[in-house]
């Protein structure tokens, strides 16, 4: 691991406060961070290690402050508001742009989504995204102590041939319960509360968000300016700077981020994106329901109570209709009963637009110096928060929280 090819990219990318530390003392170790001009200790070591290396760089080289610059983001979906609030914690101020008179009400406008992974035993840049997503985004809303975050676990049940073969390559890739713990039929009744018809993998740092309470919650910053029922009609890259109009304004930007979903292309001219139709589903609460703690997801998902209602859906459609349509309630209300068998009451339902891609992966990086941050389909609530990370760095120049692997996946102009 710390082989001179390493320790001489860690000294490259090392400034006068690096430190390191490992809790290898070989000889060999050793010997290649002195050759990259690092100094060296020994301590204590911890667990059954009797001793460990620690050093730092030897350079004049002073750490970079990052400078404080004005950015804009068109977008004030959890892409946009998260990155929002990514950059106003590093001081930079953040102008957010939308046309709807508030955070998160056109394509996650649902009064809940569910923060979950769709993981592989299959190494692959999705199965790599969907994990480290799935684990960041969980600490991102930790860290936010929000209200609108219910860390409650998710139950996933294996269904059909596909899901049950997906189980399966996942429990024997992963002997612990760190990710997920595997239940019976039985088991999961238990938790769930009431009786389900299969067993599946309960995700414990898993859990649903209430997407407009959030994303206030993300934009409620003084470095954020807010620009709602305000579009932006023109938008033009100088040599250092971009111009940005709206009907009642210009403004001049050091950096400018699209995270309006299918309006991207407003701006850009980007391929491998289309428009899909969800359908939610709501259906009244019931003596067994109104105690669920969780989502379950199958075929579709049963999500616990939000007011007075449980959302199932979601559907998945070509249609142009913003109109509730009786066929894919129908649709909904079959994939339920794949989770359970009770009586089902229609109560009304929502329609909503998602922007998906070809591969699944979201567009996340630059393209001709604007960044792009869309994409994300059914999966925002859980891959939107690494992605303004992501984002995040690339304008900084800070290290990076994908591996180039990912990154390279998840390149807007990729199709």
């Amino acid at each position: 691991m710390w082989s001179t090819e390493i320790a001489s990219c860690l000294a490259e990318a090392s400034h006068s406060k690096t430190t390191f530390s490992t809790y290898s003392e070989a000889g060999i170790v050793k010997k290649n961070f002195e050759r990259a001009n690092f100094s060296l200790s020994k301590l204590k070591g911890f667990g059954n290690k009797r001793s460990m290396l620690v050093g730092e760089k030897r350079s004049k080289e002073k750490k970079e402050i990052i400078k404080k610059k004005n950015i804009g983001i068109i977008g004030a979906g959890i892409a946009g508001c998260s990155l929002a609030m990514v950059l106003a914690r590093r001081g930079h101020n953040v102008i957010i742009f939308d046309k709807e008179e508030g955070p998160s009400n056109a394509a996650t406008g649902n009064p809940l989504l569910i923060a979950y992974p769709r993981l592989s035993a299959h190494d692959s840049s999705y199965a790599r995204f969907s994990l480290h997503s799935y684990l960041f985004s969980s600490r991102f809303y930790d860290d936010m102590k929000s209200q609108f975050w219910k860390k409650s676990g998710v139950l996933m049940l294996g269904f059909d041939e596909n899901s049950l073969k997906r189980e399966t390559a996942l429990c024997d890739s992963r002997k612990d319960t760190v990710l997920f713990e595997k239940l019976s039929k039985e088991s999961a009744s238990k938790k769930v509360g009431f009786k389900v018809n299969h067993g599946g993998l309960f995700f414990k740092d898993a859990g649903y968000i209430n997407p407009k309470g959030l994303c206030q919650d993300m934009i409620d910053d003084e470095l954020i300016e807010k620009k709602f029922k305000e579009e932006v009609k023109v938008l033009v890259k100088e040599s250092n700077h971009f111009h940005l109009k709206t009907e009642s304004g210009e403004y001049v930007l050091d950096h400018v981020c699209l995270c309006n979903a299918f309006m991207v292309n407003q701006f850009s001219d980007l391929q491998g994106i289309s428009k899909k139709r969800g359908q939610v589903t709501y259906i009244s609460t019931d003596k067994s329901l109104k105690n669920l703690k969780f989502p379950i997801c199958a075929g579709g998902y049963l999500s616990p109570k939000s007011g007075d209602k449980h959302l199932i859906g979601s559907s998945y459609s070509k249609s142009i209709s913003k109109e509730l349509i009786q066929e894919e309630h129908d649709e909904n209300l079959e994939k339920i009963r794949t989770i359970y068998d009770q009586e089902i009451n229609l109560i009304g339902g929502r329609v909503g637009f998602r922007t998906v891609t070809k591969d699944r992966l979201p567009l996340a990086g630059v393209v001709n110096g604007i960044h792009i941050n869309v994409g994300h389909g059914s999966k925002g609530s859980t891959s939107a928060p690494l992605c303004s990370e992501y984002i995040a760095d690339l304008i900084d120049g800070t290290t990076l929280p994908i591996d180039s692997f990912v990154a390279e996946a998840m390149k807007p102009d990729r199709f």
